[in-house]
């Protein structure tokens, strides 16, 4: 399947003293391309809080740097769906300048009832919207 992606270009605010883009810096850019992955299949995190009943926390994240990322490059996360499970699913993303890989970062994250703070199996249309972005050989 093919990715969902979401570019940015790296501003100077996010450079650390070498003048490459600061590493965690790249959890930021990973949690906007995943605003946007939900957003786009139907599960916008806006109509999540308003609805007041559910909510998907990170509860693990990884990043592997690989290449430095340089002041006003243009970066596009290739975000695809590394397992949906019952209650959680994980994501993977890739940050290419010029089809080079420059980091990976991997993140799961488990919808739970906002009240009660307990996992909750994952609503249909949110598994349905996430089974189209399934990395392959997933």
């Amino acid at each position: 399947m093919k990715p969902f992606l979401h570019a940015f270009r790296v501003p100077f605010h996010e450079l650390d003293p070498g003048g490459v883009l600061f590493h965690a810096h790249l959890f930021v850019h990973a949690h906007e391309a995943y605003e946007m992955l939900l957003r786009e299949i139907g599960f916008g995190l806006n109509r999540l809080l308003k609805e007041g009943k559910l909510a998907i926390p990170l509860v693990r994240a990884t990043a592997d740097y690989r290449h430095p990322m340089h002041l006003d490059e243009r970066i596009e996360i290739a975000l695809q769906v590394r397992e949906i499970g019952r209650t959680s699913f994980g994501l993977e993303y890739r940050f290419l300048h010029d089809a080079k890989c420059c980091a990976t970062a991997a993140t799961t994250h488990v919808v739970i009832n906002r009240c009660s703070g307990q996992p909750v199996p994952l609503p249909a249309g949110l598994v349905s919207g996430l089974k189209g972005y399934l990395s392959e050989g997933t």
